[in-house]
């Protein structure tokens, strides 16, 4: 018999800080998505909540550092692809 995990699904902090920090090139996209999907989440959450506009600030820089983060993942693979195929 095995117990469904009932734990709480990570916070979108969580999720953003392990997408920053993933070293593994065949990780990354995916934290980003994970990430991503995260924050949209919570802004969907807090958009009629008045008084929120500190973790919507949080929410908004987190969405364009995962901007940047994927820009710069697709740049580094489309400089690799060349020598991929090279070798490959």
């Amino acid at each position: 018999m095995t117990i469904p995990d009932t734990s709480p699904p990570p916070d979108w902090k969580s999720l953003y800080h392990l997408a920053v920090m993933e070293l593994d090139p065949t990780q990354i996209v995916g934290r980003i998505a994970d990430a991503r999907n995260a924050i949209l989440n919570r802004i969907e959450e807090t958009i009629t909540k008045p008084g929120e506009y500190n973790e919507r600030q949080a929410l908004s820089d987190a969405l364009n550092g995962l901007r940047v983060l994927r820009e710069k993942q697709e740049h580094r693979a489309s400089a690799l692809a060349p020598l991929r195929e090279k070798t490959g």
